[in-house]
């Protein structure tokens, strides 16, 4: 019975540091991601849009990085004219990494079960996926309706 109680615990124990590798693996990625914007100077670091190039379609990420680039800066109105998105996109990261900072809080702190704490992550991460990226959802499912056509 003791053996049992102890597999159970290292198994707990085990699922919880992976879970907080993978919440400062994200948090990582998303820091990444600002200091790129903070970095990142449209004006002389141009990344091409191949759909657009390629088809002339616009797609709504287009001036994602620029715009990303504007928000960090402060200057949300230049951000909205070079994206309209951009807000919304930009403010899913920010939720992440707020919500991986309450994760790691709620980890350390032992607030719930893992196994509960990733069924409400999984549920409001990809919520505010849906919700932040919608536009760019709505243009790929539209574009592989038109291809299959």
């Amino acid at each position: 019975m003791i053996g049992k109680t102890q597999d159970i615990n290292s198994r707990v124990s085990n699922s919880r540091v992976a879970y907080f590798i993978l919440n400062i693996s994200f948090m990582a990625i998303i820091m990444a991601i600002l200091l790129y914007s903070t970095f990142y100077k449209y004006s002389n670091h141009h990344i091409p849009a191949l759909l657009t190039q390629e088809t002339g379609i616009i797609p709504p990420s287009k001036g994602l990085s620029a715009s990303f680039a504007e928000i960090v800066r402060g200057n949300i109105s230049t951000a909205l004219e070079l994206n309209p998105h951009s807000i919304r996109i930009f403010s899913f990261f920010v939720i992440q990494f707020l919500l991986r900072t309450v994760i790691l809080i709620a980890l350390k702190k032992q607030w719930l079960p893992v196994n509960k704490m990733v069924t409400i992550d999984v549920s409001i991460s990809v919520i505010l996926f849906v919700v932040c990226f919608a536009p760019l959802i709505e243009f790929t499912i539209k574009l592989f309706a038109q291809l299959l056509h």
